[in-house]
This record gives C-alpha cells, structure tokens and sequence, in this order.
C-alpha cells in the first residue's frame, strides 16, 4: 500500500512546526513524505502535483494547531478558505471564497476515526476527533485530498511542548496501520 505523508514547514511565530518534525522521524514503508508551503496556492498545487506523480492509496496530512493538547483527527474538510492571518505568501482568504467552484459544501473522511482512537487509547496514546480543521491551508490541503477520491485523514498536531512526538508518530502509524488492514 502507497501512502502519501504531507506536513507543513514551519510557519509564524512558531519555530518548529511537529508535521514536519513528524515527516522526518517516522519510518512508513512504502511512503511517500513531503513538507508543504503554508500557503493555499502552494501547498494545494504541490498535493496534487504528488497525488498525479505518486498515485497514492491513501493520503495522511499532518498540520500543526497550537490550541490542542493532543493529535486531533479531523472528520471533516470544507469547501472554504477564511483565515485570520495571511499565508507565507501574504494570501489572506477571509471572504469564505470556495476551494472548488461548486464543489461539495463539506466532504468526509471514509476512515472509522473513533477505531483508530481506541487503538491509540490501548497503546496509552490519548488522541482525539474534530468536525472542525478550521479554514486554513490545513483545511484546504485536506479538502483537495478527499476530493481527490483516495482514502484520507488529516491529523492536527500540537505543539511539541504540549504532546510527545512520539505520540504524534504513533497516531500516524494507527492511521497507516488501520488502512493496512
């Protein structure tokens, strides 16, 4: 099985973005790892640039979100672009303009995420489910690999003061293991 690992350079005030501290520590066979732009454009571009280039069998993004406490997966992506804040590229999408024009409202991921929680609560890895990746390039990364029609999962990491990376290369693995299986 081929899977596509993506995760984020670091971005703002924040030094070390975990994704890509992730992408360089894990050991996946056959995996494809890349670090993306923190930028619509870019990042959305390079992802699909990927997915033509590798044809993965599933697709797990990483990104980092300062306000968990623990590796969030999230069930949900939305046809939107909002931000509060520019991208590296000084792109401020704050009028909800769509990712893809007359694209589904909202897509959702085909994995059973509250198994991969108990199987992360067995290995003592607390971890958790969102309906809400927010509206960032995360989210717009997400979108683009679920429209894509491949099995994905997007996992928000915290900061690495807040979470173990070992627990954050363990939900990764969970996830690779559950669509192994």
């Amino acid at each position: 099985m081929k899977i596509l690992l993506t995760g984020f350079k670091r971005y703002a005030t924040h030094d070390i973005n975990p994704s890509e501290e992730v992408i360089k520590a894990i050991a996946l066979p056959e995996s494809k790892k890349v670090v993306l732009d923190v930028s619509y454009k870019n990042s959305i571009a390079e992802l699909k640039k990927e997915i033509k280039a590798y044809k993965p069998d599933v697709i797990i993004a990483m990104g980092l979100s300062p306000y968990r406490s623990e590796p969030t997966m999230e069930q949900y992506a939305y046809n939107e672009m909002r931000s509060i804040q520019p991208d590296e590229t000084g792109v401020l999408e704050n009028d909800g303009k769509p990712l893809v024009k007359e694209g589904p409202a909202s897509l959702r991921t085909s994995a059973d995420l509250s198994r991969i929680e108990q199987v992360l609560a067995a290995q003592g890895v607390s971890a958790s489910i969102s309906i809400d990746p927010g509206r960032f390039v995360c989210n717009a990364v997400y979108y683009t690999a679920l429209n894509s029609g491949i099995p994905a999962v997007f996992v928000h990491l915290p900061l690495l003061k807040d979470c173990p990376l070992e627990d954050d290369i363990a939900a990764i693995e969970a996830i690779a293991a559950y669509f192994r299986s």
